[in-house]
């Protein structure tokens, strides 16, 4: 039996990602690492595939017993308000995990990103792209400098041996689609829309499939 941790999954996006790996891994343990189990609905917090742990990111203690057993983790970690601090602690959690994963042997790692990571190498011009990354750094510079950080924490050291794929995505939206087109910024095939129901199902799709291990994929409404 399979094991999955789950973290940022009392949000939108993290509760559909939750129901799609309960429907298509009926073997798994899913296991959820929560700040607020009270904000978890009824039938996932009373599903008996389904173990809650609750802990803040910085709570080390509680994040080791989540791992333990774990043999992969997806996370719709983001941060969520004008407020959000500007030192990015999200990433650094990140590296805190990456480690983590390393000294127990998890390989597998799925997270939440947007184009303010960029790529370098398979990344083209998109004026669309372009504008809203802009407007993300003018305006809300923390939530840039979050995905920014994370996107070169993954591609450097603290990445290493770590099967990592960071799904970046464009507008978030509430729409009731499941359909994506994967690719590049500037590819001509991705757009600047993602409903988040699409957005859980390819991340549940992509633990699965393997098709972007140690690459950033932009992902958008097909």
């Amino acid at each position: 039996m399979s094991r999955i941790l789950i973290l940022g999954s009392t949000g939108p996006s993290g509760t559909d990602i939750i129901r799609f790996a309960l429907q298509d891994r009926a073997d798994a343990k899913i296991v959820l690492f929560v700040r607020s189990p009270q904000k978890l609905p009824e039938e996932i917090k009373s599903n008996p595939s389904v173990n809650i742990v609750e802990g803040q990111l910085e709570d080390t203690a509680a994040l080791e017993q989540a791992l333990e057993g774990v043999d992969a983790i997806m996370s719709a970690l983001g941060p969520s308000s004008s407020s959000h601090p500007k030192d990015a602690p999200i990433a650094q959690f990140y590296k805190k995990l990456l480690r983590m994963m390393r000294e127990r042997g998890i390989k597998r790692l799925l997270v939440l990103g947007t184009a303010s990571a960029s790529d370098p190498v398979n990344d083209g011009f998109s004026l669309g792209y372009k504008a809203m990354v802009l407007g993300v750094y003018m305006f809300y510079w923390a939530g840039y400098n979050e995905f920014h950080t994370l996107g070169e924490i993954l591609r450097g050291p603290e990445g290493k041996d770590i099967e990592w794929t960071m799904v970046r995505v464009p507008i978030l939206t509430e729409e009731d689609k499941v359909g994506t087109v994967a690719g590049y910024i500037g590819d001509g095939k991705v757009g600047l829309r993602l409903a988040r129901k699409a957005f859980a199902r390819f991340m549940v799709d992509e633990l699965g499939k393997r098709e972007w291990v140690c690459k950033m994929p932009a992902v958008s409404n097909a």
